[in-house]
């Protein structure tokens, strides 16, 4: 199916553009691996530290938090970053075969607004979480 929608006489001549796709596809891909560790980090650590309290009699139960929340947060966005990673690398592939490359500025400015919207998220966490110690 997608032959007849992606031409495949250009792979040998295009070489080189193929595997530079390939590594903006696996950038894309570190920075989708890297958000979703984030929020398991985030979430992980948070529990760790509530336990932590709990167990040195600050507090009296290990109440869940907005970490739980943030984590699940970045795994949606480390999502998205892999759809439009994966959506955008075939879009580019075909475009090579048929040799009539378009840049698509939609795709940056999706990439930036996620990882905006992850910095905005840290940085409300960080404030609105009070220091453990």
């Amino acid at each position: 199916m997608e032959a007849a929608r992606c031409s495949r006489t250009g792979d040998r001549q295009h070489i080189q553009e193929h595997l530079a796709n390939e590594r903006t596809f696996l950038s894309w891909i570190r920075t989708a691996v890297a958000i979703l560790a984030f929020g398991f980090v985030i979430e992980k650590f948070s529990f760790y530290l509530r336990l932590l309290e709990w167990q040195t009699g600050m507090v009296s139960a290990p109440a869940g938090g907005s970490s739980a929340y943030l984590g699940v947060g970045f795994s949606v966005i480390a999502a998205l970053v892999i759809i439009l990673a994966a959506a955008r690398y075939r879009q580019t592939r075909c475009q090579i075969n048929q040799g009539v490359y378009r840049h698509s500025l939609t795709a940056d400015m999706l990439l930036a607004a996620m990882l905006l919207l992850v910095t905005v998220l840290v940085i409300v966490y960080l404030l609105r979480t009070p220091a453990p110690f």
